[in-house]
């Protein structure tokens, strides 16, 4: 039947478009607000990010012309963080200021296997043609695949960051046990690149608000000694607590400083909090490793269920696999219905979908289409993957059946 031929006059698309000429609709205003960005600039324009082209001016009172805390009218007076190996002290510096510093997060071989591995990668991908430049930094995408040591810090490994457990722990108190990577990349800045506008990571949400607690928490890896000189991060301290005391809008907010960090040193940020990178004025580049982590209704920047690589996949712990969004629930990350059974927790295999992709990857998976009763006893239908993993992983399947031997005595035959 043709619809276009039947449906009704008010369902054309020329009959929507012109009734939804100026239109008042209940949340226009909102979406288009620009919020928080919107408020940011209005009250605080020095704030106004350069353009790309733009030569960097200096005097001026502009956000990237800042030094370290210690040396700052505004700050060096008030008690910011400073690497600490103590909980407690840690709890309290992310819950005032937004961020804190762990003191020898990854020990000093740890911190040079790690710096030597991604400056290889890197090196290797602008020769190959192939990095991610910016006029702000150079990025490694998809750390997972380009190292096992990578793939031990997802995990929180003491063989790779010596800190694991107690990183690992803060993250839970911030994000709830269930969060599950984001990303994992390295930003590297050059000598004389020019700065990031000052953000926050957590706006992936747009213009919702997020003011009880954040929804992303960044676990920052510092590799070399940071500081004024050759870029240590941008940040605004306890900005976030003012992004939540204005609603999600922002008022004048204080001055961005550099953070100073000795290397080893590891960072966990409320993405709520203002910062960017910043200029590197020394001669040399500077890497760090950024670590994002997020609520799991959201969704990932960088697709793990396409991008980590199938040998990584096959030997991947069940804690790696559930924090890379392979547990599967009834609300998210679903296989044509296989995962609706799962818990969401690691290793249960109700919901694990590393088997659906396993067996994309092996060119195996059938996926089901169109169905009718003639095509119950078909061998398509009795061979789909979705067949298959239900037998050997849900165990709520006879439950099901048993649902379901109800249900088509109702029914009757269709």
């Amino acid at each position: 039947m043709d619809s276009a031929q039947t449906a009704p006059p008010e369902f054309t698309k020329a009959a929507v478009a012109e009734a939804s000429k100026n239109a008042q609709t209940p949340y226009r205003d909102f979406y288009r607000s620009g919020e928080p960005y919107t408020s940011l600039m209005q009250h605080n324009p020095w704030l106004r990010p350069p353009r790309p082209d733009e030569v960097l001016q200096y005097g001026e009172g502009r956000y990237f012309d800042t030094t370290v805390a210690e040396k700052h009218d505004y700050w060096k007076d008030k008690n910011l963080p400073s690497p600490t190996k103590d909980l407690a002290q840690l709890r309290s510096d992310f819950a005032q200021w937004g961020y804190c510093l762990i003191e020898d997060g990854t020990s000093p071989e740890q911190t040079q296997a790690l710096h030597q591995r991604v400056r290889e990668q890197a090196a290797a991908e602008r020769a190959l043609g192939i990095a991610y430049l910016q006029t702000a930094q150079q990025q490694v995408w998809s750390l997972v695949n380009k190292g096992e040591m990578f793939v031990e810090c997802m995990t929180h490994e003491p063989s790779s960051v010596q800190a694991g457990p107690l990183i690992e722990q803060l993250l839970n108190e911030a994000l709830g046990s269930s969060w599950h990577h984001l990303s994992f990349i390295s930003n590297i800045s050059y000598p004389g690149c020019h700065p990031q506008g000052m953000h926050q990571d957590q706006s992936l949400v747009g213009s919702l608000r997020v003011l009880d607690a954040p929804i992303l928490v960044n676990t920052i890896y510092i590799l070399q000694d940071v500081d004024e000189v050759n870029g240590g991060t941008l940040i605004i301290p306890g900005s976030h607590r003012l992004y939540c005391e204005g609603g999600g809008r922002f008022g004048e907010v204080p001055p961005a400083i550099n953070l100073k960090a000795p290397a080893g040193t590891i960072m966990l940020k409320d993405g709520r909090v203002l910062h960017g990178g910043a200029v590197n004025h020394s001669n040399d580049l500077r890497y760090i490793l950024t670590n994002s982590v997020v609520r799991p209704f959201i969704r990932q920047q960088e697709l793990f269920h396409l991008t980590i690589r199938p040998d990584i996949l096959k030997t991947a712990s069940d804690k790696f696999l559930w924090r890379c969004g392979f547990q599967a629930t009834a609300a998210r990350s679903m296989v044509e219905g296989f995962g609706y059974f799962g818990s969401g927790k690691p290793g249960d295999l109700n919901g694990s979908t590393a088997n659906a992709r396993i067996a994309m990857d092996e060119n195996r998976y059938q996926w089901l289409g169109p169905l009718s009763m003639q095509d119950v006893d078909s061998e398509l239908a009795q061979k789909s993957t979705l067949t298959q993993l239900q037998s050997q992983f849900e165990t709520h399947r006879d439950q099901a059946r048993s649902l379901m031997q109800q249900i088509d005595a109702v029914d009757g035959e269709v």
